[in-house]
């Protein structure tokens, strides 16, 4: 998985209304089919990390009262979890999520190695899929003067026309409690499958607007 992020911003500070980003962001999956279990529910283990590299990132400096252009590798988040799909559709998934404080510039993570749990319920229907993912993040080490205390849900909503076409909603909304700050974006996603050759490419276009 390939996702090229292109960022606008806005806020009070001078000049943050001119300010734009681009993040590409690695994320393989290696899943690991364990088999059925007795009541014929798949299982699965998973790992899933995502690298992202930032270009123009904007990081306002103090001194000056200007923006900042930093690029450069951010922080790395892995997923693990072990999960089940029954064959009425339901699905579950327990693990862990972890963030490695590998950003090449102090500007572009936490400083912090954190972990902590997460959860995913979902139902597969005939027309799509629709679920949560809830997680959970505490610092635990690092260097970094601030810690790290972030509740993150992803809600998705997926209806699947055919063809290959996918049309969802797919918002991550995340609460820092250091900050008692929400970020909630409104989130639209269309994509679609196709094969080359033998092998199936996902293509996809993501727009989100921060409220």
């Amino acid at each position: 998985n390939l996702k090229l992020q292109y960022r606008t911003f806005d806020g009070t500070l001078p000049g943050a209304g001119s300010q734009d980003s681009m993040t590409a962001l690695f994320q393989p999956v290696f899943p690991f089919d364990l088999g059925e279990t007795s009541s014929g529910a798949a299982q699965t283990l998973f790992v899933r990390p995502a690298i992202p590299y930032l270009f123009n990132q904007p990081s306002f400096n103090a001194n000056t009262g200007n923006f900042e252009d930093v690029n450069g590798m951010g922080d790395i988040v892995t997923d693990f979890a072990y999960g089940q799909t029954s064959k009425n559709g339901f699905l579950w998934a327990l693990g862990g999520v972890t963030t490695l404080p590998t950003a090449t510039d102090s500007r572009l993570g936490s400083g912090q190695w954190s972990i902590g749990p997460e959860i995913l319920l979902g139902k597969f229907e005939k027309w799509g899929v629709y679920g949560i993912f809830p997680s959970h993040q505490w610092s635990v080490a690092g260097w970094g003067d601030r810690s790290v205390n972030v509740t993150s849900i992803q809600a998705f909503f997926a209806y699947l026309p055919g063809g290959g076409w996918s049309i969802s909603t797919q918002p991550i909304m995340n609460y820092d409690w250091q900050a008692s700050q929400w970020t909630i974006p409104i989130n639209l996603t269309v994509s679609k499958t196709l094969k080359v050759g033998k092998t199936p490419l996902k293509i996809a276009l993501e727009a989100d607007y921060y409220v």
